[in-house]
């Protein structure tokens, strides 16, 4: 199972995240970047791991390969912040992985939408993955910039044997945000360094057609019936934020 580095970071000196990603691939040619993405809201922040650290805005989502031991002192200097983890990812996932993330984009112009932000019950917070008025407003500030495909970061923390439910709810999941364009299309487990414990246990990240199918993935009967069933008796704790990813800044989806 190759070791990926997965990195949220926060830069200085006025420099933009493309502009550091160019510093990135001159520093060293061999690291492959994944996933690059800007983090743009919290949709559930995490409550008690690396709370302190991680619930403030960042500026860039890495998620890296090749990358042996730190990044190049060329781009560290522009890193005023960073959060850091080690993660394996099958190897199997990480070779289809171009072929699919490109078929998902092509593909988010026709997924549907079911009807459910037609009327939807809302609680006052998002905390428990449900649609909320901040997600609302969210989803129409991001629309008049973005009205393509978004990228879900998923850190999770597991109740003891809470694995087992979620991975019930992943399979549920298969279908309810399949429907919507959606795709659970990077999972892997977190690799605690030189064998220490680390807090978090899985990363996951999420595609959606738009910020629009996610929230309506929110707002449907069918995804909170197995959020409520199988997802939020599964984890003590998560976060989860949407990113949109640079290469895909534009694209459209059928809102």
């Amino acid at each position: 199972m190759p070791l990926l580095n997965f990195y949220l970071l926060n830069l200085k000196d006025n420099i933009q995240p493309h502009t550091f990603l160019a510093h990135l691939q001159k520093a060293n040619s061999s690291i492959k970047v994944i996933v690059a993405s800007k983090p743009r809201h919290f949709v559930v922040k995490t409550t008690t791991q690396d709370a302190s650290i991680l619930n403030k805005p960042w500026d860039l989502m890495l998620l890296l390969q090749g990358l042996n031991g730190q990044l190049p002192n060329a781009v560290t200097q522009h890193i005023s912040s960073q959060f850091t983890l080690p993660v394996g990812i099958p190897s199997k996932l990480l070779s289809g992985y171009p072929d699919k993330n490109a078929r998902l984009i092509k593909e988010a112009p026709f997924a549907g939408l079911t009807g459910s932000l037609d009327n939807p019950t809302m609680p006052d917070s998002s905390q428990k993955l449900e649609l909320s008025p901040d997600m609302l407003k969210f989803m129409d500030q991001l629309l008049k910039e973005h009205d393509g495909p978004v990228t879900m970061l998923n850190l999770l923390k597991f109740k003891p044997n809470g694995k087992q439910s979620y991975y019930q709810y992943g399979q549920e999941f298969i279908k309810v945000a399949g429907k919507r364009g959606g795709d659970a299309k990077i999972v892997g487990n977190v690799i605690p360094a030189d064998g220490a414990k680390s807090g978090w246990d899985e990363i996951a990240i999420v595609h959606y057609a738009s910020i629009k199918h996610f929230c309506d993935m929110l707002a449907g009967e069918d995804y909170q019936a197995i959020n409520e069933k199988f997802r939020l008796p599964a984890l003590e704790d998560t976060l989860l934020v949407c990113t949109t990813e640079f290469g895909v800044m534009g694209s459209k989806a059928k809102l």
